[in-house]
């Protein structure tokens, strides 16, 4: 069963410079994690329901396993791409909520 870890980014007061300092330097701190198969970002444009959204982009890493997970966590890799994600929430004065779970089958 894969794990994920799941970054929740809010608005921030400056979209492009967000997006341009995620793209250059955080990204590249993401793509040295340990054991991750795959990652994912999500622009976030709106939605179904009409309205204002809480969230400008959603970031997903997956792991085989939970364990794998585990070791990412505490790996320097992490903590530092974490220092850095504190450092752009202070910056760019976006939110951000990170999760972890488990992919889960559903019968379609």
């Amino acid at each position: 069963m894969a794990a994920k870890f799941i970054a929740l980014w809010g608005k921030p007061q400056d979209p492009e410079g967000f997006d341009a300092y995620y793209r250059t330097t955080h990204l590249p701190m993401v793509r040295r994690w340990p054991h991750v198969q795959s990652f994912s970002v999500t622009r976030v444009r709106g939605s179904p329901t009409g309205g204002e959204v809480p969230y400008h982009q959603v970031f997903e890493a997956t792991f085989a396993t939970e364990e794998d997970l585990r070791r990412a966590l505490r790996s320097p890799e992490l903590a530092e791409a974490a220092r850095d994600a504190m450092e752009m929430v202070r910056r760019f004065g976006a939110t951000l909520t990170i999760l972890t779970g488990v992919e889960e089958e559903v019968e379609s």
